[in-house]
């Protein structure tokens, strides 16, 4: 038994030595012979065993590997590339080869994409900003991502900016919007975080015509407590004027008083904040900061089926590009248009059909207008397609209560953004290169 098992062994090391004979191998100086066996760039799945193949180190036919020495950390039981080193020293010359082993994550979210090496990843949240939020990336298998810990940063992005920009409840820890509305006239301190994204909306505010106002808190608030009284309590009533106008008087962005050098900010008395127009936008541009440094073939994210981002390409069409749905806001069909986006483009929509309350047959949406202090409906919905998610959400808040006229003559306007709008009798407007640029199909 002891003899076959000798002659087994010599079997297998000779066939593993076959095609990595002396006179097959190039000395790397004199008669020395230094090689590796098998290939440079080896790929395992994450669990399954590896055994190096090895080396040859030999001086003029006889071995010299006691003068080798190998450093292999190779641990399949974890995802990751390696590097094993084979140093030879030896008559005084150093000589170094490498082999990169890859352990593939086993990526159990994802499946592969039929036809290729790229896998298809997705994951859903519903914890976070009040909504749910999705997304799917695509990658080839062997540049060894592993989407858990992708998955991972974008749910840390997602926790914090819920916290910090969240105006229904503290946390510990976070001074956050509620914390700012709770004692506008003190001075807070806030995150660098929160702080850019409230100095964002007031720069960029200002070129809706303010018709997006981030201190409109005081007038949408009394809006809320209407909508939430006719939902949970079936009591439907508009609000009287004259406590909308009263509100109003606080709600001037000028009395917001920021501090960069300290991020602090402090309010006016009876002043409060509300981010619901940009927040969504905000956060989606940190989320695809992330992703886009990453080695994606392409991704879709949906926060919250009004904010949609695409980076990459789609591997799942030849063309790859994504085609995605424009909801129908009546709901008479589940989607109203199509459109095709590629790399970097945003969707973001505003529409009757989110957060609203119906009295006397009249449907009264959230967004607010602020001037009039009501919620104008001159379109069911609008779309906006643009390269910054952040804006985008600004403009289609601002957008959407404009009438259809002037909402297709301020897009025509900003060079690159383009828009669909779902009018009150069902009639479809577009933007002058919407339908050219994007549109694949119109539903009726």
């Amino acid at each position: 038994m002891k003899k076959s098992l000798n002659i087994l062994l010599l079997l297998l090391i000779s066939l593993t030595l076959t095609g990595c004979k002396d006179d097959d191998l190039d000395p790397i100086y004199d008669n020395i012979i230094f090689a590796t066996f098998g290939d440079e760039e080896i790929f395992i799945n994450e669990g399954e065993f590896y055994t190096d193949k090895g080396f040859i180190a030999k001086d003029d036919g006889v071995d010299i590997s006691s003068y080798v020495t190998v450093d292999n950390s190779v641990d399949s039981a974890f995802g990751g590339t390696y590097i094993i080193t084979f140093t030879l020293d030896y008559q005084d010359v150093v000589t170094v080869l490498t082999r990169t082993v890859v352990v593939l994550y086993t990526n159990s979210s994802c499946k592969i994409v039929e036809g290729t090496d790229n896998l298809e990843c997705y994951k859903v949240w519903s914890s976070y900003l009040h909504t749910v939020v999705t997304l799917k990336i695509y990658f080839n298998k062997y540049d060894n991502i592993n989407s858990l810990d992708v998955y991972n940063e974008v749910e840390d992005t997602l926790a914090l900016y819920h916290q910090i920009s969240d105006k229904y409840d503290n946390y510990d820890g976070y001074v956050n919007i509620k914390t700012i509305n709770d004692n506008p006239t003190l001075t807070h301190t806030i995150l660098p975080e929160l702080y850019e994204l409230i100095d964002f909306t007031l720069e960029n505010q200002k070129n809706v015509d303010n018709l997006f106002n981030m201190a409109l808190g005081p007038v949408l608030e009394i809006w809320h407590d209407y909508r939430e009284d006719c939902l949970l309590n079936q009591e439907c009533f508009v609000p009287p004027m004259q406590d909308l106008l009263d509100a109003s008087v606080y709600t001037d962005p000028l009395d917001i008083t920021l501090d960069s050098e300290n991020l602090t900010i402090t309010l006016e008395e009876n002043m409060s904040l509300d981010l619901g127009g940009v927040s969504k936008g905000f956060i989606s541009g940190k989320i695809i900061e992330y992703l886009d440094a990453l080695d994606l073939v392409g991704y879709l994210l949906n926060n919250g089926e009004s904010n949609i981002s695409i980076g990459g390409e789609n591997p799942t069409k030849e063309s790859g590009m994504f085609l995605l749905a424009v909801t129908d806001p009546t709901y008479a069909l589940p989607y109203y248009a199509t459109v095709y986006l590629q790399d970097g483009d945003q969707l973001v929509t505003s529409g009757d059909n989110q957060q609203f309350y119906i009295v006397s047959g009249t449907i009264y949406h959230h967004i607010i207008h602020n001037v009039t202090l009501m919620p104008e409906r001159n379109s069911r919905s609008i779309s906006v397609i643009y390269d910054n998610p952040a804006l985008a959400d600004i403009y289609s808040t601002a957008i959407f209560i404009m009438t259809i006229e002037d909402g297709i003559e301020f897009v025509d306007s900003v060079e690159g953004l383009e828009a669909i709008w779902y009018g009150l009798d069902g009639t479809i407007y577009y933007s002058e290169n919407l339908e050219e640029k994007y549109l694949h199909n119109i539903y009726e």
